[in-house]
């Protein structure tokens, strides 16, 4: 494996060596601030890159490809790339099984086919289109819509101030940043998507998944409660997640429009054995509103959880209500091959502890339909993520 610093511009010649060399593990980083680079040529006509990882660099795909054709693992982190460009690294690359997407600029959707496809991580700070065109095998899916509009146009002003200083100096094309600022119209681009209509599109092209991690953001949930934007209770029978085992969910606090998600998910999974629900620290940002005492009832059947299920995790960190314990409760009442439940609280509701007592005591005088669940509850020091 050979990682590359670029600090400085004479590397081509560089490159060209070491693909001449046949090498097979690539990981080109942009340690600089104030340039970007593009990846250089030689790369693209090397057929024995196996791992290729690119960080902060610009990736414009030339016209005719002649290597990494033995590619089977991408990353691509803080890279500046076109719309097609990324289309058709993708695609060329036909032989990948693990893909890996980390909040690229410049790109607006994301269209992935991939025949030998078998991992894919995506995390986005910003709404990006993600159309799975060809994706038969695959089987593990990790998706963070980490959206924050704040964040997304702090970044993008250092780049516009940067960008309109170029006009007064004499440094070359590559030296301030990507010349394209998703940010100028970040606002239209928050307010303009139908992330229900989005995330429903993208399920539906899932069925071979096996293991499902959906993260999320407030501002997200906020952008799935818009006036007219409704969550669907399940998938189409035809696109259900047949066989999806494992079912991993986090967001902040216990929002109605996130536990819709998770009732549309297990009204599609008829399959799923597993699942682990992090509810994360409460948001003063954004108002929260309790959830109905019957809204588990009303949303699930009991025949989506009385078969399959056979463990359930949460991890509540930060504020936490009693709501947050209905959807234990319904497990409990409801899975018959239920085994283990754990859930695991820090902050507020552990410096309380006669409300923790309190709701365990509650929980576990739960009628149950598994005689034969073991149940732990009890307060953690750490964030839940570090028990994942």
């Amino acid at each position: 494996m050979l990682g590359f610093s670029l600090y400085h511009e004479h590397f081509y010649v560089v490159f060209r060596e070491l693909c001449v060399a046949g090498v097979e593990e690539l990981l080109i980083i942009n340690d600089n601030s104030r340039r970007i680079y593009q990846i250089p040529s030689p790369v693209f006509s090397c057929n024995t890159i196996v791992n290729l990882e690119l960080t902060s660099c610009e990736l414009v795909v030339p016209s005719k490809l002649t290597g990494l054709q033995s590619v089977k693992s991408l990353k691509l982190c803080h890279v500046t790339v076109a719309d097609n460009d990324l289309r058709r690294m993708i695609s060329w690359c036909n032989g990948m099984e693990k893909l890996v997407i980390i909040d690229c600029h410049k790109v607006q959707n994301i269209v992935i086919h991939g025949p030998s496809l078998l991992e894919l991580v995506i995390s986005l700070h910003r709404p990006v289109g993600i159309s799975l065109k060809s994706v038969p095998r695959l089987a593990f899916v990790e998706v963070s819509l980490i959206y924050d509009y704040d964040l997304w146009m702090n970044y993008h002003a250092s780049f516009e101030e940067r960008y309109a200083a170029r006009e007064d100096s004499d440094e070359d094309i590559f030296s301030l940043g990507p010349r394209d600022f998703s940010g100028r119209d970040s606002r239209k681009t928050f307010e303009g998507t139908n992330e229900a209509a989005n995330l429903v599109a993208f399920l539906n092209r899932i069925r071979s998944v096996k293991d499902l991690r959906l993260n999320f953001s407030s501002e997200y949930r906020v952008m799935l409660s818009k006036e007219g934007i409704v969550l669907p209770t399940r998938l189409s029978p035809k696109c259900y997640l047949v066989e999806l085992k494992k079912l991993c969910l986090s967001w902040p606090s216990n929002y109605h429009t996130f536990n819709t998600i998770v009732s549309c998910l297990l009204n599609s999974s008829p399959h799923l054995t597993e699942i682990i629900i992090c509810v994360t620290s409460y948001d003063n940002k954004y108002r929260r509103f309790a959830l109905e005492l019957d809204f588990w009832d009303k949303q699930l059947p009991a025949e989506c959880v009385k078969h399959h299920m056979a463990t359930a995790t949460f991890y509540l960190d930060g504020y936490i209500s009693e709501d947050c314990f209905g959807f234990p409760k319904f497990l409990l009442l409801n899975a018959r091959n239920l085994k283990n439940m754990n859930i695991f609280y820090t902050g507020k509701l552990k410096d309380k502890p006669e409300t923790a007592e309190k709701i365990k005591q509650e929980v576990l005088a739960v009628q149950k339909a598994s005689p034969d669940v073991e149940m732990t509850i009890k307060p953690i020091l750490l964030a839940w993520y570090m028990y994942i």
